[in-house]
């Protein structure tokens, strides 16, 4: 499975509200078959409807690509931040950890210290191993298979304090804050930042400058916003940080 071609493709919808399986195989170079197994994917998630010879985006914002299609995005990116967001955990922290490709990349680098992770993001526990010695707390709640995280009203009703929380975000917008397209997922996020001392952004270049229907919070709501360096450099902000 190409996970780049089918987030592009799903880039390419957003901005042109359709797209044709010619075009796309010829763009590609593969087969038309392939082409169409990517758009069923992409119907199956409810971000298009097929039509004859191509598909059209499903103009809802608040629907997003799967995990496994936002997981093969920025990949170098996103352990360039986890790299740097790791150096910023110490033994005996009680951190939040989100859900999120980026906050994948993190538990990474971090589960062998001594430390205690909350989270609502399930789809970590596939990486945990006998190095493991991070205690870990899982939020309960409703599954959404989309984040593989608990979203729901008893997610949000575990919060505590946390001397740290890290955040993954779909949307950065100087003006407008940080964003996603999720409302349940939204709500979680600000109880997790209404329960934290300190509250870090993970988001990669690709996030800046798009903005989603449910808004998080300000830019400067966060203490850090931690980024790579492909950021534009025309973007200054005194608490966003590229991670080298």
């Amino acid at each position: 499975m190409n996970t780049t071609r089918r987030y592009e493709i799903y880039e390419k919808l957003k901005k042109d509200k359709t797209v044709q399986v010619n075009e796309l195989a010829k763009v590609y170079a593969v087969s038309l078959m392939t082409i169409r197994r990517d758009l069923d994917m992409l119907e199956n998630q409810g971000l298009a409807t097929k039509s004859y010879g191509g598909a059209t985006l499903n103009e809802s914002i608040s629907t997003e690509p799967a995990f496994e299609i936002k997981e093969g995005i920025s990949q170098s990116d996103k352990k360039e931040i986890a790299i740097f967001a790791s150096t910023l955990i110490h033994d005996k922290d009680s951190i939040y950890l989100d859900c999120g490709t980026t906050c994948l990349e993190l538990f990474k680098r971090i589960h062998h210290k001594k430390i205690t992770i909350f989270t609502n993001f399930w789809k970590i526990l596939q990486y945990v191993d006998r190095n493991t010695k991070a205690k870990i707390i899982m939020a309960p709640g409703t599954y959404n298979p989309i984040t593989q995280a608990a979203l729901s009203e008893s997610t949000i009703q575990f919060f505590q304090n946390y001397d740290k929380a890290f955040i993954s975000v779909l949307g950065i917008d100087l003006d407008y804050g940080v964003s996603i397209p999720s409302m349940s997922d939204a709500l979680v996020k600000k109880a997790i930042l209404a329960s934290s001392n300190k509250k870090i952004c993970m988001a990669d270049h690709t996030k800046f400058n798009k903005k989603y229907m449910s808004k998080i919070a300000n830019i400067d709501d966060f203490d850090m916003i931690i980024t790579d360096d492909k950021l534009e450099s025309d973007i200054h902000v005194k608490n966003i940080i590229k991670a080298h």
